[in-house]
């Protein structure tokens, strides 16, 4: 068995049949206090709501989408989900159990684009959503309560992934690929306010933040040297580089358990989670997963790390208990 790698019994949900459809799933969210965990699914059409109030996941319903799904986020003070589209469409789901129509799409939001609405973070502070306009070149600020544009930041590069914001200096940071950059992005004024070269092939898709470090895993996608960066937002520099787990999508940060996830699933030796954790920010270990994890999200109450995965050739959702 390779060095700091922790086997861990998976098992899975897979969709039935009658789901399948042409496509797979982008990203995966949870609302921690209502125990549901949303995903995105294009086999289906749609956004997938599973019950995960205990460790086996049920799915409850498959809300319709227009188009392709790309970005799920949670917005639970406004009880909505936001997804990402193609035809630079944003959808909301009204997930207040007490709506007339729990869980229905109430919202089709243009942002302007010709490509596609792409990931997305919510703001609870300003209570906004960030999408990245992956390739638009833009990223487009949402009122989360009035599901209206605000304003759409412009003249970024191309292959925008991952928008942060970050509670502790109050900035929303873009993860630019194309650029090997991050935008960091005044919330108040919806305006860019520097943009900082990484200075490390990273070309990086996914990105966590703690807050209470103020250190930001970057989930780096160099295939020729799998790799995870740390980056400090205090300095606006780079922290260490992690070389023994790398490559991939989506990266999460859980406060409750102090842990970043990153989900790289073209690690060289095969699919893996990387767990790491404290500070300074060290590797604790890699979890091996399955081919198409390539996202992560984490049940708190169950502790219980979620990622998409695709066997047999049908989408499924696979599970593992947190590393001790």
């Amino acid at each position: 068995m390779p060095e700091h790698t922790t086997e861990a019994q998976i098992s899975a949900f897979v969709m039935p049949d009658g789901a399948v459809g042409a496509k797979f799933t982008d990203t995966l969210d949870i609302d921690q206090e209502a125990h549901r965990l949303y995903m995105g699914d294009n086999w289906s059409g749609g956004v997938d709501i599973f019950d995960i109030g205990t460790t086996e996941p049920v799915l409850l319903q498959t809300v319709r989408m227009w188009g392709s799904v790309f970005g799920v986020c949670v917005a639970k003070d406004v009880n909505k989900v936001f997804a990402g589209l193609s035809g630079s469409i944003v959808a909301v789901i009204d997930i207040d159990p007490a709506a007339a129509r729990p869980n229905a799409v109430i919202a089709r939001i243009d942002t302007g684009g010709r490509g596609s609405a792409d990931l997305l973070d919510y703001d609870p502070v300003h209570r906004k959503v960030y999408v990245a306009n992956r390739n638009d070149g833009f990223l487009t600020a949402i009122d989360a309560v009035t599901n209206e544009v605000v304003k759409r930041i412009e003249g970024l590069g191309k292959a925008l992934e991952q928008p942060r914001f970050n509670p502790a200096d109050g900035m929303v940071y873009l993860a630019g690929n194309g650029d090997n950059v991050l935008y960091q992005v005044d919330p108040v004024r919806d305006a860019l306010v520097n943009t900082f070269d990484i200075g490390d092939d990273c070309s990086p898709n996914g990105m966590a933040i703690n807050p209470e470090t103020n250190q930001a895993l970057l989930a780096c996608s160099n295939r020729q040297r799998p790799h995870t960066v740390i980056w400090d937002l205090n300095t606006q520099s780079i922290a260490s580089v992690i070389e023994e787990s790398g490559c991939g999508d989506g990266a999460i940060y859980s406060a409750a358990v102090d842990r970043f996830f990153f989900a790289a699933s073209g690690f060289g030796s095969g699919p893996v989670m990387g767990v790491f954790g404290e500070n300074p920010v060290r590797f604790i270990t890699n979890v091996p997963t399955e081919r198409g994890s390539s996202w992560v999200a984490f049940d708190e109450t169950n502790r219980v790390v979620y990622a998409p995965a695709i066997r047999n050739g049908k989408p499924a959702l696979i599970k593992f208990p947190l590393p001790e």
